[in-house]
């Protein structure tokens, strides 16, 4: 039949550089080739321990296993903070935050690190890339996530990925609910999928760290699914280009332009969100300057306007409507961040058609 079964990877021997590698190709010439198939896919799960969607699916992917004719890896990311006790169901991380660790600069730096996320940053790109390679081992990386923001099914990618913008159109055509975050436009991307040639990071919220929420784990397992179709469908449409279907799909995509903390008095937060931005649909209505986005301790109402006067964002983010995004997420909190907000872009993207 040409099926094969998934392989479960959780680790492998340390691969240290002792030199600084440099990118020998541009990361566009290493990006997946839209016309060429994907040989290697592989379904993230655990890079944050506490979110617990992917790891159910990894166990329930590892038992009974989506049928592929290529190869189909599953890869448990931070074993040790999944399985780190406290709340009984993980934690973000041991030390540091494993999806900040694939810069190409800190995978190629001389020595071991001491930090364990950063080793085990080191192995997955064994596996799976390696990242300065223009040869990786795998051609797509779907890496699952939650949040506790209201993203509803929320996919992440590289502006300039293609393959994984192709990908999202088919995806969004399947379910108009799913909304496209781009990350930063820069080569070198510190986050998981990076080492891959293509890639997305799939968020899912509300849910709360350490749950599992079942309408968005089978949204979850819908998609990973008519991903994994959608590769057949790629690489069948790649052996045969002539008689091949395409239609164009229009794909709005939101870009981060500014990140807004929450306001702080002697060090301490002096507001937090208020109740009119909680629990809002993310990336779907933008806000205004006047609607309030924090409410202080003592009751005040903080508007979008005082709020972007504070943070002293560039002029151009306010030349466009503001979407939010990762309103009050938890995990965030250590690193600043209270909310984000996006500019939103509409452009047709050419797909394969079944």
């Amino acid at each position: 039949s040409g099926l094969m079964p998934p392989r479960l990877l959780t680790g492998s021997v340390l691969v240290f550089s002792s030199v600084a590698v440099a990118f020998s190709m541009t990361v566009d010439e290493r990006r997946c080739n839209p016309t060429s198939p994907l040989s290697h896919v592989a379904i993230v799960g655990g890079t944050h321990g506490n979110e617990r969607m992917g790891l159910a699916l990894l166990k329930e992917w590892q038992a009974t296993p989506p049928k592929s004719t290529f190869q189909l890896s599953l890869v448990l990311a931070n074993e040790k903070a999944a399985e780190a006790t406290g709340t009984g169901a993980g934690r973000r991380y041991v030390d540091v935050d494993l999806n900040r660790c694939f810069a190409l600069t800190d995978l190629t730096r001389e020595g071991v690190p001491e930090a364990g996320e950063e080793r085990r940053a080191r192995e997955i790109d064994a596996l799976l890339g390696p990242k300065s390679s223009p040869n990786p081992k795998c051609d797509l990386i779907l890496d699952l996530h939650s949040t506790t923001a209201n993203t509803g099914v929320l996919l992440c990618v590289h502006p300039k990925d293609t393959f994984a913008l192709q990908l999202a159109a088919h995806l969004t055509s399947l379910d108009p609910e799913v909304r496209i975050a781009l990350w930063p436009n820069v080569d070198d991307v510190p986050l998981l999928p990076t080492v891959a040639r293509s890639g997305m990071t799939v968020e899912v919220g509300p849910c709360a760290h350490s749950t599992v929420v079942s309408t968005l784990l089978h949204k979850t397992r819908k998609l990973i699914l008519d991903a994994l179709a959608y590769v057949e469908l790629h690489n069948k449409c790649c052996a045969d280009p002539g008689a091949a279907l395409k239609t164009n799909i229009p794909l709005s995509t939101y870009a981060r332009v500014h990140t807004l903390d929450y306001p702080q008095r002697n060090g301490d937060i002096a507001a937090y969100i208020h109740p009119a931005l909680q629990g809002v649909r993310e990336l779907d209505v933008p806000l205004k300057e006047s609607d309030a986005v924090f409410e202080g301790t003592d009751g005040s109402s903080i508007t979008l306007r005082e709020a972007l006067a504070m943070n002293a964002p560039s002029p151009h983010v306010t030349e466009q409507p503001l979407y939010p995004m990762f309103v009050n997420e938890a995990a965030y909190y250590e690193k600043g961040i209270a909310f984000m907000v996006a500019h939103r872009r509409v452009e047709d993207v050419t797909v394969w058609k079944d």
